[in-house]
């Protein structure tokens, strides 16, 4: 191990900006710094940066731009969707969800519960698949939302969207299907209505874009009650001062993400499978997820008889980020929701660690990664 710079690897949390990010970031900061609701010149060249990302952002997600909302992130898009239509709703209506979703999602479904709303969460396998016919099962006719995330943030199992999101429709055509999608757009391509989804969660900071802005996808079908107020701002859905900079950042981001997605693709899953190759040839591992549908930057790993927490905290002084899971999640002393979900026994529950890859990978990263892990579990052991 002759490298002396931090390996990073702990993309799934955040992504370092892209350069091209960074730029349009500071050139709206630059030359397009006016509240984008006023109505002098300088407001129109933000209004018309706004716009001109939203159309961009739109069709790379086959969406309308009036579908496209701006806000701070996948939470607050998670948690518009899912507590919106329950405020202040005289109708008997319920919500569906899975065990595995973010917290974004969870959190907000155990508020509901608190307001005397009713919750129905399904189970998933051993491999972290829902089961579909448990899911489908919980929708009935007075189901208002049906959430399931695309891809999982702690072990990148991608579910079966497309197909479920079809057969929700079957059992109640007014369901709005949302899918917390904020883990996929790294590693897939996606076409929001081709898939189904009514409403999804977009975050920046994922895929090299700003902190601070996101995304929440609204079908044109459906319209959902105000959660900020106080102006009239993105098409009088969400009141505030319109984060025009963020929104240039990610709509940046998306574009070399475009440019980029096959090259980067291959890169990644590259680097991610001599990775797992050099750890399964020297140490008692298991690795989530590994025979079945999962996200190329994610590998969630069981290193038998050792801790996590401790082997995160050794890989770290030896230069290599990684995490235990999600970082929505971190400093709960308790296991991953995630894993318990999956059963994981509890002898091995807290021996999981999350390796995640990203767009400024190289190629070695893989390999040198490794090499640091096995030696440290070594050491540990």
């Amino acid at each position: 191990m002759k490298r002396n710079d931090y390996l990073y690897l702990d993309h799934a949390a955040t992504t370092p900006m892209r350069e091209s990010a960074l730029e349009a970031f500071k050139n709206a900061e630059e030359f397009a710094y006016a509240n984008s609701a006023g109505g002098h010149e300088l407001s129109r060249r933000a209004k018309n940066l706004l716009e001109e990302s939203r159309d961009f952002i739109a069709s790379y997600f086959g969406a309308a731009p009036s579908e496209i909302t701006f806000t701070s992130g996948g939470t607050e898009a998670d948690n518009w969707v899912i507590k919106a239509p329950f405020i202040n709703s005289k109708n008997s209506q319920n919500l569906v969800t899975s065990k595995i979703e973010h917290e974004a999602v969870l959190a907000s479904a155990e508020w509901l519960e608190t307001q005397g709303q009713e919750v129905n969460y399904a189970s998933c396998n051993k491999d972290g698949q829902v089961d579909i016919n448990e899911f489908l099962d919980k929708c009935n006719k007075d189901t208002a939302i049906a959430s399931l995330m695309y891809a999982n943030n702690e072990t990148g199992v991608v579910q079966q969207i497309e197909k479920i999101a079809k057969e929700v429709k079957i059992k109640n055509s007014d369901i709005l299907f949302h899918s917390d999608v904020v883990q996929a757009v790294s590693s897939e391509k996606l076409d929001f209505h081709k898939l189904g989804i009514d409403s999804a969660a977009v975050s920046g900071h994922k895929i090299g874009g700003p902190k601070g802005i996101g995304i929440m996808f609204l079908s044109s079908k459906y319209k959902l009650p105000n959660y900020f107020h106080g102006g009239k701002q993105e098409l009088e859905k969400r009141a505030g001062t319109v984060n025009v900079s963020g929104v240039a950042g990610l709509a940046a981001a998306l574009k070399e993400h475009q440019d980029n997605f096959d090259n980067e693709k291959k890169r990644i899953l590259q680097e991610r499978e001599i990775f797992e190759n050099e750890l399964k040839n020297a140490l008692e591992i298991k690795i989530v997820g590994e025979k079945i549908d999962r996200l190329c930057h994610i590998s969630n790993i069981q290193f038998k008889s050792v801790n996590s927490e401790t082997l995160m905290v050794a890989l770290d002084l030896k230069g290599l980020g990684v995490s235990r899971g999600s970082a929505c999640a971190s400093g709960a002393q308790k296991p991953s929701h995630v894993l318990v979900a999956m059963n994981v026994p509890d002898i091995d529950v807290n021996s999981h660690l999350r390796f995640s890859f990203g767009w400024n990978t190289k190629e070695g990263d893989g390999k040198y990664a490794s090499e640091i892990v096995i030696n440290t579990v070594k050491e540990i052991l």
